[in-house]
């Protein structure tokens, strides 16, 4: 009989983690119930540590959208890690979100919803209940979720090995003082207009979001961490900015010659939404980053 017990619960097992898992989760904080979805990879096993992406939707998107504009859960299938997507807050239940990121965006911003904190309880609690590689816990986000990244690389430098802001900058308001150093991809483009390349102009004085100019964002964390030049290489669809410090910490900016506001090589989710460039994957060239940039 136990014999017969055993081999049911290990056949259980053995079929539960050949199929992939989306869960929703919630937590209480600040007397407001957070919400996030958490991907576990095909083959998922209860015994071994995994790394753990955070992948944040843009402004007035979610989940749902994120996920099929990135397809990080199909990577996460094929390489064997855990995804979380974080629901942002918003005034039409899980639609329409956005994230408090300095002075952006909507009803996050307006209500000053702490989502650093948000973040860190999800990390706690996943951590709590899934065994977590340390040392590769990552994030990245478009737009509005890629200004959540940076933020967090500010202010939760500690728990994460690298972050990869695609579409998005950082204001000239902000105050950053990273606890530790921290490697960064990011992927803007020339023909953004939601997020300028060159910044706000004076002629745009007016706009609701001043964000600084890409490149000038991306020397402000080279100079923190004391990054050096070390290579700039010239393709047809981008420009690829590489630098390095002693530690080995990388930064590294694709600069794209053309797909305006969108994740490259993802998927078209809004009819009026700008068209993504396709011979480039933002999702291989990141997963692939992190893969080389663990915490050092």
């Amino acid at each position: 009989m136990k014999t017969l017990l055993f081999v049911l619960i290990t056949s259980l097992t053995l079929t539960n983690s050949l199929y992939s898992q989306d869960i929703e989760d919630t937590l209480m904080l600040y007397g407001r119930n957070r919400f996030y979805k958490i991907h576990l990879p095909t083959g998922y096993n209860f015994q071994k540590n995994y790394p753990l992406v955070f992948v944040f939707h843009g402004g007035l998107g979610n989940p749902d959208m994120i996920a099929k504009q990135t397809r990080f859960s199909e990577k996460a299938d094929k390489e064997g890690f855990i995804v979380v997507y974080p629901y942002g807050t918003g005034s039409f239940n899980k639609k329409l979100l956005t994230w408090n990121t300095w002075d952006c965006c909507g009803y996050a911003n307006k209500n000053d919803i702490n989502d650093v904190d948000f973040v860190n309880a999800v990390l706690k609690k996943i951590k709590s209940e899934y065994l977590i590689d340390e040392k590769r816990i990552y994030a990245t986000g478009l737009s509005n979720g890629g200004m959540m990244c940076y933020l967090l690389a500010c202010e939760l430098s500690e728990h994460f090995a690298a972050i990869a802001p695609v579409a998005a900058s950082m204001f000239d308001t902000v105050s950053c003082n990273p606890k530790t150093e921290i490697s960064i991809i990011a992927f803007n483009s020339t023909t953004d207009e939601n997020i300028p390349y060159n910044g706000i102009s004076e002629e745009d004085s007016l706009a609701e979001m001043k964000t600084l100019p890409v490149e000038k964002v991306i020397d402000m964390w080279v100079k923190n961490f004391n990054c050096v030049h070390i290579r700039t290489s010239d393709s047809s669809s981008f420009q690829k900015i590489n630098y390095i410090n002693e530690k080995g910490i990388e930064i590294i900016l694709y600069k794209m010659f053309s797909g305006g506001h969108s994740w490259p090589g993802g998927q078209k989710i809004r009819k009026f939404a700008d068209n993504p460039v396709k011979n480039v994957s933002a999702t291989d060239l990141i997963w692939e980053f992190f893969k080389n940039n663990p915490r050092r």
